[in-house]
């Protein structure tokens, strides 16, 4: 495939209109038609319709665009491990973070490492272990760091801090007028948890099967800070990491459910691709972050 033709194509998709596409792309109007009509003359499928004010993507050109931005995204990600490795003072930094990590972990030790490294661009993407994954395996972040199990092939794994989950209430729930809980008394309660494709909600689904808890209703959501309002509110159970719910334990808006089989320790990990080469920015990255851990 001709990637002058794909680049054509995705600037096309982007901003809707041939006029606006040869503009981005310095390249007159009729010869940027001619482009992506050989282009869609060579793959045998039509990808815009053409209306009397604009270019529509169609099914297939929506399919292709898709492939187009991974790709994109990986040609922008090279370019930058190439300025990175000569500089790691002036390089750039991608990484993919799920929720705890991107909420809670890495936004401190990011801004310590920028203090010593202001020459560095840096980007995170916070999103679920699934993503993160993913995005790794795709090659659009250097490293990710995650908080449930890996699933994708090519990645490792190293554990670089532990974390608890803790299932909590709100102040006024029915089960803290039991002088005695164990997990038969969560059998049926509404809970509060992230998405599908959370490595949270994975270990939380393991642990109940674990210990014969039948789930309830399940009211989800996309990110932790979300998922604790609605616990404070009332909402149900949820099972949040310690360092997001320190204030809300101590100021009694939310309260533990110190049943001992449901207090979950999970590893945070950083990954990577195996066998890959990391450019200096990133390794100097993990060596702040370890150091940061160890003081």
């Amino acid at each position: 495939m001709n990637i002058h033709h794909l680049a054509v194509f995705n600037a096309i998709a982007e901003t809707g209109s041939i006029s606006a596409a040869a503009q981005r792309m310095y390249i007159s109007q009729p010869a940027l038609s001619r482009e992506i009509k050989d282009f869609e003359t060579r793959l045998g499928i039509t990808l815009f319709e053409r209306l009397p004010r604009g270019m529509r993507m169609t099914h297939a050109g929506e399919v292709l665009q898709e492939y187009a931005i991974r790709l994109f995204e990986i040609a922008h990600t090279a370019e930058a491990a190439m300025r990175e490795i000569a500089d790691a003072r002036m390089g750039n930094l991608s990484i993919g973070a799920s929720n705890t990590n991107g909420t809670y972990v890495l936004p401190q030790r990011l801004a310590i490492f920028r203090r010593a490294n202001p020459g560095v661009r840096i980007t995170m993407f916070v999103g679920n272990t699934e993503q993160i994954s993913q995005g790794v395996a795709d090659m659009r972040f250097a490293l990710g760091f995650i908080e449930g199990p890996l699933h994708v092939t090519g990645l490792i794994a190293e554990q670089f801090q532990k974390d608890e989950l803790l299932p909590v209430v709100a102040a006024n729930h029915e089960l803290l007028k039991k002088k005695r809980l164990s997990a038969i008394d969560f059998n049926g309660q509404p809970l509060l948890m992230r998405e599908k494709g959370s490595g949270t909600r994975e270990l939380i689904a393991e642990t109940l099967d674990a210990n014969n808890v039948q789930q309830g209703s399940v009211m989800e959501f996309g990110n932790t800070e979300a998922l604790k309002q609605a616990a404070v509110h009332g909402g149900g159970i949820a099972w949040l990491p310690r360092i997001s719910i320190t204030k809300e334990l101590g100021e009694g808006t939310l309260q533990l459910l110190p049943v001992k089989g449901l207090m979950i320790q999970r590893p945070l990990s950083i990954i990577r691709r195996a066998n890959a080469h990391l450019g200096p920015t990133s390794e100097a990255f993990l060596e702040s972050l370890r150091a940061s851990l160890q003081g």
